[in-house]
């Protein structure tokens, strides 16, 4: 055990001395202000932060294709976080009878240049990690992303989903994912509105 704990300290002391690490010298002046630049949320930002606030959740569940749909309600509130670079959402609802709970944290990579969201419940044990872009002709945020399906097994099923944002001051969602023969069908629709 101390071995080890040896090893990973000496290895910690060369990372930290290798010329253009963090530990090797200190930022300038210039570069702590290109590297608040690059972190400070901007416009793609300020779109998820419209999502922000309280909502009401009318849902459809398609729990195969051409299934006749299971209506559920929800609700939720929504708030920016970080400095405005995440926005955290809380869900609570019901399925089928059974409460319902689910927590989303989306965000803009500005590394990458996507959106991304974060999102678990309590009908899971992993979340549902998705990445995306905005369209601003349609007023689409597009995304794919995969979670680890408990009824099938699959620990990578693929997903689908698009958030539109609609004139009125809704949001319309839709989500789509593989039906029996592995064929994308439409699984859910969520309209969203201010209470």
């Amino acid at each position: 055990m101390k071995l080890g704990l040896a090893v990973v300290a000496l290895a910690w002391g060369a990372v930290m001395a290798a010329p253009g690490t963090a530990g090797a010298q200190e930022m300038s002046a210039e570069e702590i202000a290109a590297m608040n630049a690059a972190v400070a949320p901007d416009d793609n930002h300020a779109l998820l932060e419209a999502l922000a606030g309280s909502w009401n959740h009318a849902i459809q569940w398609y729990p195969a294709p051409g299934a006749t749909p299971v209506e559920m309600t929800a609700t939720s509130t929504a708030g920016v976080s970080m400095g405005g670079r995440y926005l955290v959402t809380e869900y609570d609802g019901d399925f089928a009878g059974a409460p319902f709970e689910g927590r989303e944290t989306m965000g803009y990579d500005k590394v990458k240049q996507r959106y991304f969201s974060l999102w678990v419940d309590n009908m899971s044990t992993g979340p549902m990690i998705a990445w995306g872009t905005y369209d601003p002709g349609t007023r689409t945020l597009t995304m794919e992303g995969t979670f680890a399906d408990p009824m099938s097994g699959n620990p990578e099923k693929k997903v689908r989903n698009t958030t539109r944002f609609m004139d009125d001051g809704s949001v319309h969602y839709e989500n789509w994912g593989p039906g029996p023969d592995g064929e994308f069908y439409r699984t859910m629709v969520i309209n969203s509105t201010r209470p």
